[in-house]
């Protein structure tokens, strides 16, 4: 936990381990995003159950990465999605098409566009956090011990207030913040939908002095996507040594994460 305005919140994570793509179709309310947490290292059985709900363009893509790990964490990663989505919509995984925007954000295809439900997800070694509502989100998961370059980093993504803010943090402080920042910043740029393209720099939403009582930062955008309209971010834990960060439209949800089984 970081003292101050660097707060991580564990929020709502259930103790309870569960297996999303079960018989029943998953409830999921308006105001709700559920968040899931999976590991994409899978034995050789399951992947290959996974790898069956791929479309060829999916396998194919799985085929061109250089080592099989990547190749088998792409697979776990793009199958337990689609098991995912399918329990959400009651529909077979293999069932569901996908389609990228104009910054390669993902969303479903076809008819189950119209279905109203959003996801995002991000990979750090071998976890995926999966962020699924009915607005749209974006989601980043990050290791803590990862060696990064902290100023060289934070001086080209802060904003004015948020790099005078961590050139004040004590060096113990540092890596923390640095990785509370950046998942920040990725979520809410995922969430809009421009990724890197929506300028870090532009997205000021780290150490906030009005911050929302559960930790969130509220942003709203001037120009561009997103224009007029409110969005909020929060840092989270999803297990111990990992850092990442939730981001969607408005402030008025709430969250509820799992471990899957």
């Amino acid at each position: 936990m970081v003292s101050g305005e660097w707060r991580v919140a564990s929020g709502e994570w259930s103790d309870e381990k569960l297996y999303p793509s079960a018989p029943q179709r998953l409830p999921l309310a308006d105001d709700e995003i559920h968040l899931w947490l999976a590991d994409l290292d899978q034995p050789p059985k399951p992947l290959a159950e996974l790898a069956a709900t791929l479309t060829v363009d999916e396998r194919e893509r799985a085929a061109r990465f250089r080592f099989p790990e990547h190749r088998d964490r792409f697979i776990a990663g793009r199958g337990l999605l689609r098991e995912l989505l399918g329990a959400y919509l009651n529909q077979p995984a293999a069932a569901l098409r996908f389609e990228q925007g104009a910054h390669g954000k993902p969303a479903l295809a076809g008819v189950d566009a119209k279905t109203g439900l959003h996801f995002n997800l991000s990979h750090s070694g071998g976890q995926a956090l999966y962020a699924v509502a009915r607005r749209e989100v974006g989601v980043d998961l990050e290791r803590l011990d990862r060696t990064v370059s902290h100023a060289a980093i934070l001086e080209r993504v802060c904003a004015p207030r948020e790099w005078a803010a961590f050139q004040a943090l004590p060096a113990e402080q540092l890596q923390l913040a640095f990785f509370a920042c950046w998942t920040r910043k990725e979520a809410i740029a995922k969430a809009l939908g421009g990724g890197l393209a929506s300028g870090l720099r532009n997205l000021d939403v780290c150490g906030r002095e009005d911050a929302l009582p559960d930790g969130r930062a509220s942003v709203r955008q001037g120009q561009g996507q997103g224009q007029g309209q409110e969005w909020s971010v929060l840092n989270l834990e999803p297990a111990s040594g990992w850092i990442g960060a939730l981001a969607a439209l408005g402030a008025d949800w709430r969250w509820r994460g799992w471990c899957w089984a």
